[in-house]
């Protein structure tokens, strides 16, 4: 079963009986400095020939009017800002392009692997394993502690068979509390509307903003950009999430021309229990 977000055309339409190419679903490949493969690529764009096909949630079984040798091109998709009505290709990953002798009726199974480009920047990396940390206490108003390093194998994000140690944690004390962590370090981002996104994974059980700090001179004024919430599962376990933030539409607004960027974490809460915040794998990437 697939569902198409966009128009179905194909190579040939003089063909009336389809051939099908069958994505289960994508690999992301990693090298040391890239930090981990954990991805959240759920739409793929394919195309026959540079022809689109279509926009297709995966796992999805593609029909295409078309036989004989064709290259298949597809590129993966993520949810901007973890929201499910902004599905776009994320411009990091490299496409996967594959031969194909296509025959009608018959079913040809790929399996992508995509890596991220070359021409990109990480400029911030924060996978914990060094056994540091990169963020400190931030705003006026905070009242709990800082973010700390976990080595319970029972919170530690795993993903593929990946041997992480280490991952960031937040205690919130009950009732009225406020949380909020930035990075230690200054960034300078590109503009003119070059992509910069934040990546991570992360599990709470409340919900949390990540915006930036945009730094100029003695002005610092925090700008929230997306509000992410709890990761309870109905058994009442706290699952790992991997998000996608857009930065560059608050980055290349006019009024921050000129600063540097502090990445920020923050939470407020006021219930009873203890709230917890767990964050791994953070990279701040751009052109």
């Amino acid at each position: 079963m697939f569902v198409v977000l966009s128009t179905f055309s194909s190579c040939d339409t003089e063909e009336q009986i389809p051939s099908y190419v069958y994505i289960p679903g994508l690999d992301l490949e990693t090298d040391a400095i890239q930090g981990s493969n954990s991805h959240d690529i759920v739409n793929v764009w394919v195309y026959c020939d540079r022809i689109l096909i279509g926009v297709f949630e995966l796992p999805v079984r593609v029909p295409i009017l078309e036989s004989g040798d064709h290259t298949i091109t597809v590129v993966p998709g993520i949810k901007k800002n973890g929201l499910f009505n902004k599905r776009v290709t994320y411009p990091f990953y490299t496409p996967f392009e594959e031969k194909l002798d296509l025959i009608p009726s018959a079913i040809d199974t790929i399996l992508p692997i995509v890596n991220y480009r070359n021409n990109i920047t990480f400029s911030w990396l924060e996978d914990f394993e060094d056994n540091a940390i990169s963020v400190e206490k931030s705003g006026s108003n905070t009242t709990t502690d800082s973010m700390f390093i976990t080595q319970d194998s029972q919170q530690v994000f795993s993903h593929d068979g990946e041997e992480n140690k280490y991952s960031g944690q937040v205690n919130i004390p009950s009732e009225f509390q406020i949380f909020e962590n930035a990075t230690v370090q200054l960034y300078d981002l590109p503009r003119k509307g070059v992509d910069v996104y934040l990546e991570l994974n992360f599990k709470c059980n409340t919900e949390f903003t990540v915006g930036v700090y945009p730094v100029t001179g003695n002005f610092i004024n925090g700008v929230p950009i997306v509000n992410f919430y709890s990761t309870v599962d109905d058994k009442g376990e706290m699952q790992w999430k991997k998000a996608y933030v857009s930065l560059k539409e608050d980055i290349n607004n006019p009024e921050y021309a000129g600063a540097s960027f502090r990445v920020f974490f923050n939470a407020q809460t006021n219930g009873s229990g203890e709230k917890q915040l767990f964050f791994d794998n953070i990279k701040l990437i751009h052109f």
